[in-house]
């Protein structure tokens, strides 16, 4: 919150020293200041409104930042009606320099707060223990991918019903009981949040387990986990059928304005990330045709958008191309012909036509050249995580996945030993 007041009053304070530049010709009233801090606790308090301050936004999705927007929106609202009753007037200007400010420090500073805490976090801080009832594969994915260094969570083990208490499973875990000893098992462990996994557990257990957590206060944060790939994929919606609450299922599509935002990104970024690594390009097709390779171009043969195949390029596999980012640099030449996007789900060969599904996955989207399925090797866990980016799809989450990998690019400086 100090962090926000003080963007805040930093954006008033600089449109207010803009505006009294003599190049501008414009002078500030005297009490700028006064009204500035006069209406600072109104955006605090606009901030706590819009959830800026509740633990599940912070550090982590897209939410903080659209909350970031819509405070100060309401925050600009909230100026000109202050300004209405205190009969002075705001320059149009004023307002709308400090409202774009606003957003941009304001969301700036949180950024900022936020990739320091994720450093904290792959040193073991801010993160809370967990349990992850149920133990079947899509459990032991689930906990694989908590697990993962900076993820801000810790998973101490698994409750379920079938499988016997203290039996091993991945990553070490052990099963540690069963739900209905939930809360038993994490007063016992330091566990805070628990996942629940409901195809991994009976319909009994589930129905007893939401009962339960929904109505004993023992403090325990409890989630479920995304289930029924085919169905929940893009989510529910809540709808009444003359006072019936019916559950509506949303389809995996983009909408129109989403749909013209990404392609526009992909067009735009590929084309721009062609010109700026075109002799990167050149230079390894020069040194595979050297070295006598022909073809140089591995052609995939893919699903892309509506079940439609496609041939994804990359070089060759050879000495050259062993950086990841170089072989796949020729799949930008399918983003721009517009079967590829930048980031999207696992594009999936033709091949694996009958260990998945008869047709692509999502069929109403293209595959990604990259995405969120990069963190992991195996397929029960990319098809996981695909579902996630799915449900979640945002075009901050392409932007926030695309410097996600360009962090993971960036030439890491190693540490040399002293000589003794």
């Amino acid at each position: 919150m100090f962090s926000d007041l003080a963007c805040v009053l930093l954006a008033m304070g600089a449109v207010t020293w803009l505006r009294s530049l003599p190049a501008l010709g414009q002078h500030p009233p005297e009490d700028d200041l006064g009204f500035s801090l006069l209406v600072l606790p109104v955006f605090g308090l606009i901030f706590w409104a819009q959830g800026l301050y509740r633990r599940q936004n912070l550090l982590g999705g897209t939410r903080e930042y659209a909350a970031v927007v819509r405070g100060c929106s309401y925050g600009l609202i909230a100026v000109i009606l202050i300004s209405i009753g205190l009969r002075r007037t705001a320059s149009r200007e004023w307002l709308v320099l400090t409202w774009l400010l606003a957003i941009v420090f304001v969301g700036s500073a949180r950024f900022a707060i936020r990739r320091f805490a994720y450093g904290l976090r792959r040193h073991g801080r801010f993160t809370v223990r967990a349990l992850v009832v149920g133990a079947d594969a899509d459990s032991v994915a689930v906990a694989r991918l908590l697990g993962l260094r900076g993820s801000g969570m810790r998973v101490v083990g698994f409750l379920d019903d079938y499988t016997p208490t203290g039996s091993a499973m991945a990553g070490g875990l052990k099963v540690l009981g069963t739900p209905s000893a939930l809360a038993q098992v994490a007063k016992r462990t330091g566990a805070q949040e628990a996942i629940v996994v409901p195809q991994a557990l009976p319909w009994e257990t589930v129905q007893s387990l939401l009962a339960e957590v929904t109505s004993a206060p023992n403090g325990i944060r409890v989630h479920l986990s995304a289930g029924f790939y085919d169905l929940l994929t893009a989510g529910v919606q809540l709808s009444y059928r003359n006072h019936v609450p019916l559950l509506t299922l949303n389809k995996a599509r983009l909408t129109g304005f989403e749909s013209l935002f990404k392609r526009s990104l992909d067009c735009v970024a590929a084309g721009a990330l062609g010109v700026a690594l075109l002799a990167v390009v050149g230079v390894t097709a020069f040194r595979l045709r050297r070295a006598g390779a022909s073809p140089i171009l591995e052609r995939r043969r893919v699903l892309g958008i509506s079940g439609r195949e496609f041939d994804q390029l990359s070089f060759i596999s050879h000495p050259f191309t062993r950086s990841e980012l170089i072989r796949k640099l020729p799949g930008l030449v399918n983003v721009l012909l517009g079967d590829l996007s930048l980031v999207g789900p696992r594009p999936v060969g033709v091949d694996e036509r009958s260990a998945t599904r008869a047709r692509a996955p999502f069929p109403g989207l293209r595959p990604g050249l990259t995405g969120p399925w990069r963190q992991a090797k195996d397929p029960a866990e990319q098809a996981l995580l695909d579902l996630y980016y799915i449900r979640s799809y945002s075009i901050w989450l392409d932007l926030q996945v695309l410097f996600r990998r360009a962090i993971v690019r960036l030439p890491r400086r190693r540490h040399v030993p002293r000589a003794a």
